[in-house]
């Protein structure tokens, strides 16, 4: 497992430094200003895709100027709605790091129904970062590692490790490349600050808590456009997921999977700033026991009202073959999915919400599910250097194959936190906050019980101390 994770990490690497490469050969050379100006009006392409969602923002580049491109959304293996302050989205050349250290207090880490045990930890997190942009290439890694220190439950005391890397490349005018990769080995909440999360197809169910114990994860996202006349551009991603546990607790039942997700779509443009069009999407999903083949058609529609307001809005059948285990509704069976997304951003506020039907994995405690989901997040910035943030999640999970007698057939989570930043300056933050979870399951009728519910109270803390050296000119 090791080997074959360090050669995935080796290939990237070599992608990476290949793009970089080529990325850097593309960018133009000082011409003489009539030869450009002849090109410019010679040119009959589609224009340039660079100051749109879809597209980079190029610094100084004199070719974006007027792209009206989507944004391409979670689903299609964009990058997502972020819930970042239009200021906090700035690029620049910077070395960052700096050390995290929190506490937290949970009042039930086992999701225990009876006979609660709660625990209070420390932790403390080292990290590092680096950000480059140019007219074609814009790239982040971060690090960080540090221990967390259980006071009761000794036997997950252990390193924690998170690993982001994020990257858009510029291939030519009108072909954009991202490529980014999320490795983290944690055991129970983990803050590391490094501020650069991979989200996109494929990616972990939010909908369900697992119980203490050492998670190792990682999703790759490879997704690239291709914006061949003005008014359509098609695309393509792929993306794999991967989860693993260890140190489960006594009694607890945790599923090791994987997810492997490609997508292909094409949007054309209804109207400046509203883009439809159709996608497939194909999941392959493994798990201790069977595996979920699920085909997605879906019609697609985005509408960015301005850079700061986005809608996303898709619906079509899924057709899902379980195999390994038995069905809980049929081997091959049709289903409906759809969902909705929105976002607004401006310079204080953000704010996203959504509600999402579809196939999924089970996060470690089902096989492959049902899911629906209702999440919201809000943030604003309350005066300089203090922001409040507040969240909600609901989520139901029918599972799709039939469990063993002692496992759940359906769970629903609700999920409520609220935090709160203060930042001193460029170089110290505070950040507090409580999270309530409440979690039901559902047992098949011949079990020993119908239902078992679980519900957890988290309180936190984190002092972080950041620095950052600037990079080049």
């Amino acid at each position: 497992m090791v080997v074959m994770s360090l050669r995935r990490y080796l290939i990237l690497g070599c992608l990476v430094a290949g793009l970089q490469v080529l990325s850097a050969g593309q960018n133009p050379a000082p011409q003489n200003p009539a030869q450009d100006s002849s090109a410019d009006s010679a040119r009959t392409a589609p224009a340039a895709a660079l100051s749109a969602r879809a597209g980079m923002q190029g610094e100084g580049d004199a070719e974006d100027t007027s792209s009206d491109l989507p944004n391409i959304p979670a689903l299609l293996g964009g990058a997502g709605i972020s819930s970042a302050f239009i200021p906090e989205l700035e690029r620049s050349n910077y070395l960052r790091g700096g050390v995290n250290m929190g506490a937290t207090y949970d009042d039930n880490p086992l999701l225990a129904s009876t006979g609660q045990v709660s625990n209070t930890s420390e932790s403390i997190f080292p990290n590092i970062r680096i950000e480059e942009s140019s007219s074609r290439m814009r790239w982040t890694l971060g690090y960080a590692g540090g221990l967390t220190v259980n006071q009761k439950i000794t036997s997950e005391n252990e390193g924690s490790h998170s690993l982001n890397f994020n990257s858009q490349y510029r291939l030519s005018p009108h072909v954009n490349l991202r490529v980014a990769e999320n490795f983290s080995l944690t055991t129970g909440l983990f803050d590391a600050g490094t501020g650069t999360g991979v989200s996109g197809s494929g990616g972990p169910n939010v909908s369900l808590l697992a119980p203490l114990a050492t998670q190792r994860s990682s999703t790759t996202t490879v997704e690239t456009n291709y914006h061949f006349a003005l008014n359509d551009l098609v695309g393509a991603s792929g993306s794999f997921y991967d989860l693993h546990f260890s140190n489960v607790p006594a009694g607890t039942q945790l599923t090791d999977s994987q997810t492997v997700s490609g997508s292909a779509f094409w949007l054309h443009r209804i109207f400046r700033g509203d883009w439809g069009g159709t996608s497939y999407r194909f999941d392959r999903i493994t798990f201790n026991g069977g595996e979920s083949r699920v085909h997605s058609f879906y019609a697609v529609d985005t509408l960015n009202l301005s850079h700061r307001f986005t809608l996303t809005g898709f619906v079509g059948p899924q057709y899902s073959e379980n195999q390994g285990l038995l069905s809980a509704t049929a081997p091959n069976s049709w289903l409906v999915a759809g969902g909705a997304e929105g976002g607004w951003q401006s310079l204080r506020t953000s704010l996203s919400a959504g509600y999402s039907r579809s196939i999924s994995d089970g996060g470690g405690v089902l096989g492959t599910v049902r899911l629906q989901n209702v999440h919201a997040n809000f943030r604003r910035e309350l005066v300089p250097g203090w922001a409040a943030a507040l969240n909600v999640v609901h989520g139901t999970n029918q599972s799709l194959v039939l469990p063993p007698s002692s496992s759940a057939s359906s769970i629903n989570l609700t999920s409520a936190g609220i935090s709160l930043e203060r930042n001193v300056g460029k170089s110290i933050g505070l950040r507090l906050g409580y999270n309530h979870d409440f979690q039901e399951q559902y047992f098949a009728p011949t079990a020993t019980t119908s239902t078992l519910d679980a519900s957890r109270n988290r309180f936190f803390v984190t002092l972080s101390y950041q620095w950052a050296k600037p990079l080049g000119m």
